[in-house]
């Protein structure tokens, strides 16, 4: 899989490690040189110096060949016309955009880009979920249908309990977003040994939520 960032904050860094420590592809583009240089020294050469919003950066970025495009930045408008450049002039397979303020999200949705990701409306959707018994639910799903985010409480008769992130084998299309124990948010890296009982955030096509549930969650304990 082959991630496009647009936007080298702190969303966009842990995105963009994520994504690599996952065994995936990844580009972060950023237009700041300061913090270009930051995330080079965090990520490697996976970071290109540009504006996101420009045709050429994207092109040269691989836009066209992208999986996923993430417009991760802090403005609103800049995200929303990244997404509009992804779906509409590269043919981007799917689109995640990161809203800011929730009184654009009548804009976003009337725009038609893809899936809009607001921390608000998350994090409502899993207190109105919390009541749910399933060990593997799905959070939220995008308008556009190719991508949920899924939550999978691992299942100590999971083969993969005891694991490390880089060795356990993820349906294809799967991100592992961040890992919960306890009162703890743990950073999925390759080497974090997933445990019984962790708290699961994924990004996942809704076509492998049987496959999660046989992988991560093989009957109650």
């Amino acid at each position: 899989m082959y991630v496009l960032i647009v936007g080298g904050g702190k969303v966009g860094m842990h995105v963009g490690r994520t994504v690599l420590e996952q065994g995936h592809e990844a580009t972060v583009i950023e237009q700041r040189l300061a913090r270009a240089e930051v995330l080079r020294e965090a990520l490697g050469d996976v970071v290109v110096l540009g504006n996101g919003t420009l045709p050429s950066v994207l092109e040269s970025a691989g836009c066209g060949r992208a999986d996923v495009v993430a417009a991760v930045t802090g403005d609103d408008a800049v995200n929303l016309l990244v997404a509009v450049l992804a779906n509409r002039h590269f043919k981007a397979v799917r689109s995640i955009v990161r809203l800011n303020d929730p009184r654009n999200e009548r804009l976003f949705r009337l725009s038609g880009v893809g899936g809009t990701v607001s921390s608000s409306a998350i994090l409502a959707e899993l207190i109105e979920r919390e009541v749910a018994a399933q060990r593997v639910r799905t959070l939220l799903s995008f308008p556009s249908g190719g991508v949920a985010i899924v939550q999978v409480d691992l299942s100590s008769k999971s083969s993969v309990a005891g694991a490390r992130v880089r060795d356990v084998p993820w349906p294809r299309g799967t991100l592992l977003v961040s890992v919960l124990r306890g009162e703890e948010v743990l950073v999925p890296e390759g080497a974090l040994t997933v445990r019984a009982g962790d708290r699961l955030l994924l990004l996942a096509p809704p076509a492998v939520e049987e496959q999660l549930q046989t992988l991560l969650a093989p009957g109650a304990d």
